[in-house]
């Protein structure tokens, strides 16, 4: 387009030129009267359109490819949809696409907080391996990541991201031909284009789009408001209120106030519910090529063990999210896929597999291998598939509320959950373990690693041995160069720098909800 304009130019100015026999312009005029043939204007247009018609013929062929649709729900933890459990009615379109699709009961997030979390379902990586694990690091750039897998398998490629920590300075535009963040935007607009996009072609796509609206400060939209919230208690959350809490700065929230904020939290879930379910089933009944995953990157606390907001502990409040699967009818059909839930444990690292291997895409051999499986055999239904082992980590220092006890790792497996301080990530972190029974102890509010210290050693000894633990030096790590504006934006939705917490072992003002530790020696 831009080469057909300047030779357009070209002409006219050489015509102009023409008619003025100034002896200034003369040299200028022979230059355009030269390039200004037709012939000539029409080789310089060819000679500039090259690269694209070479790359067109060159990139692999993606035209028998399914649309891949990669929707991110940010903080939606899965007892608050429908088919994970909740008791409200957020979430029925959700709900009719987990049962016609692909449901996922048991999905344990890699982080408790959106950067690392979404930087391990992009690359398939652990947090401490792609790095991206403090409020101002980035993702590591020598990590192969999902845009960068669809791009080079011939696909066109999109992402919109509505969260101040999924942005191109925070490393997550490679691969991807645009990148569109606003971190004031709601679902609405963002859908609005990524349909506008999906329609402008018929060629295999991959559209990333993380949708930031379930976040506090739990502000939903009037026609929402009021659906699930009628106490009438007025509450609000955000970065700073959550660090006031936690520091117990200002009087707490009171029981009444959190529930005020967990209704609120739901109505935003209705809200993205209507906005997500209307834009996948308009999809599905469209087209016969389109492929969707539905995930949260970590749930929220309402004082399940004393705190909320994310990021501080590793419980399951934080770790365990809803993950769904849907898919046209017709690729369904030709893929052998069937309609289903699934118990089975499962991790944030078996979704980029998962993706590639729907889409038919390698994974180069020089890259990092992939963390995860793929779960498409749980679609087919081969065979019976198996509890997969999962990690997860935070390098927060947790909460005088519930036990500063980080930087933590968790080791779930067997029907038991084990978290321990990583006391090798920084001096401030004390020596602390759990161990959860989870069918007899859902809540996690018993910790038998006293009783069972055998079994304890047992998982910690497990979780060494997978060659989960990356220890890293973490004053060497690189942090991005934020603006001031940026860094204002994070702190309201509580990613301040330094916002990991200060650690330390006071326990002066430990929550009651809190749960006992275990000394470690080492």
């Amino acid at each position: 387009m831009y080469a057909a304009a300047l030779a357009f130019l070209v002409v006219i100015v050489a015509a102009l030129t023409k008619s003025n026999r100034s002896a200034l312009l003369r040299p200028f005029h022979t230059a355009f009267d030269f390039v200004g043939k037709p012939v000539v204007c029409l080789l310089c247009v060819a000679l500039a359109l090259m690269p694209q018609a070479l790359s067109r013929v060159l990139s692999p062929n993606a035209d028998d490819k399914p649309t891949v649709v990669f929707i991110l729900l940010d903080s939606l933890r899965l007892d608050h949809v429908g088919w994970g459990g909740s008791e409200l009615d957020t979430s029925p379109r959700l709900d009719a696409l987990a049962r016609n699709g692909a449901a996922f009961t048991q999905t344990i997030t890699q982080a408790p907080w959106t950067k690392p979390s979404v930087g391990t379902l992009m690359t398939s990586q652990l947090p401490s391996a792609h790095e991206a694990t403090t409020r101002s690091t980035f993702l590591n750039p020598k990590m192969r990541t999902a845009g960068e897998s669809f791009a080079s398998g011939g696909y066109r490629t999109l992402a919109l991201s509505s969260n101040p920590n999924i942005t191109p300075v925070f490393g997550f535009a490679p691969g991807f031909q645009y990148f569109v963040h606003d971190a004031t935007s709601t679902a609405d607009p963002l859908i609005a284009t990524a349909k506008k996009w999906l329609a402008a072609s018929d060629r295999a796509s991959f559209l990333y789009l993380h949708l930031n609206d379930a976040h506090y400060p739990y502000d939903p939209s009037p026609k929402y408001a009021g659906m699930f919230n009628r106490t009438g208690v007025e509450a609000h959350l955000d970065g700073p209120a959550e660090v006031a809490f936690r520091n117990q700065e200002v009087g707490t929230f009171t029981p009444e106030e959190v529930e005020s904020l967990r209704l609120s939290y739901a109505e935003e879930i209705r809200y993205l519910d209507d906005q997500v379910g209307e834009f996948v089933e308009g999809l599905l009944a469209e087209r016969d090529d389109i492929l969707v995953v539905i995930v949260s990157d970590h749930g929220e606390e309402f004082l399940d063990h004393g705190d909320l907001g994310h990021g501080h502990s590793l419980y399951d409040e934080l770790i365990l999210v809803p993950l769904q699967f849907a898919w046209s009818p017709a690729l369904g059909e030709k893929m052998g896929w069937s309609a289903g839930s699934h118990g089975e444990q499962v991790r944030h690292l078996d979704v980029l597999p998962t993706l590639l291997d729907a889409a038919g895409l390698d994974w180069p051999e020089g890259a990092l291998p992939m963390a995860g499986e793929s779960l498409t055999p749980f679609f087919t239904k081969a065979a019976k598939q198996q509890n997969r082992p999962a990690f997860s980590e935070t390098d927060h220092l947790g909460s005088p509320l519930s036990g500063p006890a980080g930087a933590l790792r968790a080791f779930r497996d067997g029907g038991y959950k084990m978290i321990v301080s990583a006391m090798w990530q920084n001096e401030l972190s004390p020596k602390r373990g759990w161990l959860f029974h989870l069918p007899a102890d859902p809540g996690e509010h018993h910790n038998i690693a006293k009783d069972q210290r055998a079994l304890f050693d047992e998982m910690r000894a497990r979780m060494n041995a997978n060659g989960w633990i990356i220890e890293r030096d973490m004053n060497a790590l690189v942090s991005a160069e934020l603006s001031a504006g940026e860094k204002l934006t994070l702190a309201e939705l509580g990613y301040a720098e330094g916002g990991e917490g200060n650690g330390g072992g006071d326990n002066s003002y430990l929550d009651p909800r809190a749960v006992p530790w275990i000394e470690l020696e080492d």
